[in-house]
């Protein structure tokens, strides 16, 4: 195990070797229409899909104000 100084320059290399991982990597168009399709009731947490329909979403948040 490094340690010191040696340690300290091998966790910087790994951070600049995350960070350009991480920059060609890019954005992900299916990642994030995932996420756009959740919805997350902030009374109770339930999560729902919002491809099922919003029906249920707007019966659940008309259960929760009543």
């Amino acid at each position: 195990m490094a340690r010191g100084h040696q340690k300290i320059q091998s966790q910087q290399k790994n951070a600049k070797k995350q960070a350009e991982m991480k920059k060609a990597k890019g954005h992900d168009q299916k990642t994030a229409a995932k996420a756009a399709l959740v919805f997350t009731c902030s009374v109770c947490k339930l999560c729902f899909n919002l491809t099922s329909g919003l029906y249920r979403k707007e019966q659940h948040l008309r259960k929760m104000t009543v």
